[in-house]
């Protein structure tokens, strides 16, 4: 007997809607029915496929991302034989496993996996395309992350030139590259540069979504960051309180979206001074976290670090040693010693030892951070500048190493 391709279609489109409204659970089980209907029956093939596809996606929404990735590429084995190496569909499927990739810190593999797609996509469609672009700014993102500032911005600025001729001014997309490379502003120490293009992009997004919108928040919680950078501590923390409540309402309190605003608000109160406060929500996020990524996840690091500066703060280091030991370790693990943030984790370790009384391992530890900074960063950035300040403070017994 034949299934209708209608039947288990529908449901397939309802699981996915569920998906969409954040009811991750329930689309997981409804596909799962449809699976074992497809699996009894005699159904196209690329109907079970397309239902593989979904499940990865689910899953993924889940954060069950190795087993999106196992199930995505099995897709892409199924859409090989189908298809060949130079179809679309192809580089749909890469496109995900990429963002799969990604999610799990995986970030070479992401990298192969999107310049497969740009290829793919650039042969297919023409290198103008928006697909192009799409894949371009997806690819930023990767050397974004891996520390590559100049690719990053290189890669967005060809995109933003291909978006901006096929669409209107107000377009998400637009917004999201122009985002993008705001963050790389602010990861340069431009502040101003970076502060203009958030506040552009959350007038354009405001426009097109309203003022309720994840979009939104995003951009609320980077402006907050920069904010914070050019020491607007108050201001900040109003920002980030405003993207995490927005966030609360939009995804619920479980959300990692909004352990990040947790975090995030945690660092506004170090600064301000509010240890407790800090501390708290430093402890709330990484409790999230664990309890979504598991225990060494790329995205536990930066909330490692803000608690590790804390105790530094407070005068506790072999609390900071403790955490931020763990913080190297999945840094080291997944991203590499020659990032930034590895960068900033030995600082914050030198300034640990500092605290100790170990200036000798202290001054390694700087030194070891300020070639990384260097090799990244002008020599007037913020982050090199401080860092060399408190080498200086090894030299001078006494001297309090300044923490950023």
């Amino acid at each position: 007997a034949v299934v209708s391709t209608q039947s288990t279609g529908t449901l397939s489109r309802l699981a996915m809607l569920r998906n969409k409204m954040g009811e991750p659970n329930q689309a997981h089980s409804q596909l799962n029915r449809v699976m074992r209907i497809q699996e009894r029956h005699d159904v196209p093939r690329h109907e079970f496929g397309s239902t593989l596809c979904n499940l990865a996606a689910v899953s993924a929404a889940l954060g069950e991302h190795e087993k999106s990735k196992v199930l995505y590429q099995s897709v892409l084995a199924t859409k090989e034989k189908q298809f060949g190496l130079w179809h679309p569909e192809i580089a749909t499927t890469l496109s995900n496993i990429a963002m799969v990739h990604m999610a799990l810190g995986e970030y070479e593999e992401a990298k192969d996996a999107l310049q497969r797609t740009r290829k793919i996509r650039g042969r297919v469609y023409g290198k103008n395309h928006p697909l192009v672009a799409s894949t371009m700014a997806n690819l930023a993102s990767v050397s974004y992350t891996m520390g590559d500032l100049k690719d990053a911005m290189k890669l967005n600025e060809e995109a933003l030139e291909i978006q901006q001729a096929c669409y209107s001014d107000a377009h998400p997309l637009i917004a999201v590259t122009i985002k993008n490379m705001a963050m790389i502003e602010n990861s340069q120490g431009d502040y101003d540069k970076a502060k203009s293009l958030y506040e552009r992009v959350l007038k354009m997004e405001e426009v097109i979504y309203g003022e309720l919108h994840p979009a939104i928040a995003s951009t609320l919680n980077n402006l907050a960051d920069c904010v914070l950078e050019q020491g607007e501590t108050a201001k900040a923390a109003v920002l980030f309180q405003r993207a995490m409540e927005t966030n609360e309402i939009v995804f619920g309190r479980d959300h990692p979206d909004v352990a990040r605003n947790l975090n995030n608000l945690g660092r506004a109160f170090k600064e301000m001074g509010d240890y407790d406060g800090a501390k708290s929500k430093l402890t709330s996020a990484l409790q999230m976290k664990q309890k979504r990524y598991g225990d060494a996840h790329i995205n536990l690091v930066p909330t490692l670090m803000n608690l590790g500066d804390l105790f530094n703060l407070t005068k506790q280091p072999n609390k900071a040693r403790e955490v931020l030991s763990r913080a190297l370790k999945i840094t080291e693990k997944k991203i590499g010693m020659k990032h930034p943030d590895a960068a900033k984790i030995l600082r914050l370790l030198g300034n640990s030892f500092y605290l100790m009384g170990d200036l000798s391992t202290s001054e390694k530890l700087l030194n070891k951070s300020l070639d990384i900074l260097e090799q990244v960063y002008e020599t007037d950035h913020p982050y090199v500048l401080a860092t060399r300040a408190d080498l200086g403070s090894c030299t001078r017994p006494g001297a309090a190493p300044r923490i950023f």
